[in-house]
């Protein structure tokens, strides 16, 4: 184990943003571009992307950069995410490194395009608050904790011209008991439809299986358990008032699920595509002697050992104070 390389790793992934460090353009290009076409290119370029653009997003990210531009408005990025740790993963209820590395790769995203557009970068995750016990059964108070230590690393990786925030969407239902009574309204009506023949689609079922909260003494969920909750989740994600906030209001939103429309399929960070929120984020060996962030489900991620670390993060989390470390695997 290089230990060394290691700890320049950390260094490197904990360290406070440099302000007004961007990607310069790149020269030789045949033909000028349109500052709505040059941005859209930085948006959508394929180092960050993990599936092609189809031409209906294409064409909505430049509407909504053409608007910022002529706002002069940051140009906004929407991010919906679960707002917990996933409760199987080892640091739940708190985040681990998946959430650093996760929020450090969306932030050198950030930093390719701010450098294209003088007002700046914007970063809105958006969730439900309150609401999880109703979904998924994780208690109001490990939701607080997550939340809590998500703000401060949001904070660390903000600045004036990139910056992250979090959107508590139970807000617009007058807060977490209306938001409830919403998805409680639309999981009836889902179920109904299940009962005309509708199904459930497998991946939602599985994604409930991961998620459900419980007691390792508890017993595994039953069939009608995960599909209710699964339900209650689609139930969530179908609400008017989170779609206009995410997609079809101002905003470009990123997904780490391919297949979303009107959405601009990402990495989770760069090696990883699972959502960090129900992954374990793990240092792993390239063999080489570098070691690479990598974001992986914690029950089953094969991890070699942990070290203790020092650096300006450890006291958002516990799971901050060591590292898992991992000498080599699978795409997460």
């Amino acid at each position: 184990m290089n230990e060394a390389a290691i700890r320049a790793a950390i260094a490197r992934l904990t360290a406070a943003p440099a302000a007004g460090v961007f990607e310069p353009t790149p020269g030789g290009s045949p033909e000028p571009m349109s500052p709505v076409e040059r941005l859209a290119a930085r948006v959508c370029a394929r180092q960050w992307r993990r599936s092609r653009v189809d031409p209906q997003t294409l064409a909505d990210i430049r509407a909504k950069i053409a608007a910022a531009i002529e706002a002069g408005a940051p140009l906004e990025f929407a991010v919906p995410f679960g707002g917990y740790k996933g409760a199987l993963q080892p640091s739940a209820p708190e985040l681990d490194w998946a959430e650093v590395f996760w929020i450090g790769h969306l932030r050198r995203y950030a930093e390719t395009v701010a450098g294209h557009h003088a007002a700046g970068v914007l970063f809105s995750l958006s969730y439900f608050h309150g609401v999880l016990g109703d979904i998924n059964g994780v208690p109001p108070g490990d939701q607080d904790r997550y939340v809590a230590g998500l703000r401060a690393l949001l904070a660390r990786f903000s600045d004036a011209l990139i910056a992250f925030r979090l959107v508590d969407l139970s807000t617009q239902f007058g807060g977490a008991a209306g938001a409830v009574a919403a998805i409680d309204s639309r999981f009836r009506e889902m179920r109904a439809a299940l009962a005309d023949g509708a199904s459930v689609p497998p991946l939602a079922v599985h994604s409930a299986a991961r998620n459900l909260a419980r007691d390792v003494s508890e017993a595994v969920p039953t069939a009608e358990e995960i599909e209710a909750s699964a339900l209650r989740c689609a139930a969530m994600e179908s609400l008017e008032e989170r779609r206009c906030f995410n997609k079809y209001g101002p905003r470009i939103q990123i997904t780490h699920i391919r297949g979303a429309s009107l959405s601009l399929h990402l990495g989770s960070c760069a090696t990883s595509i699972m959502q960090p929120w129900v992954g374990t984020g793990v240092l792993e060996s390239d063999g080489q002697g570098q070691w690479r962030p990598r974001i992986l489900n914690g029950r089953i991620a094969g991890i070699d050992g942990h070290l203790a670390v020092r650096h300006p993060l450890e006291e958002v989390s516990p799971a901050l104070r060591c590292v898992p470390l991992r000498n080599g695997g699978v795409p997460g």
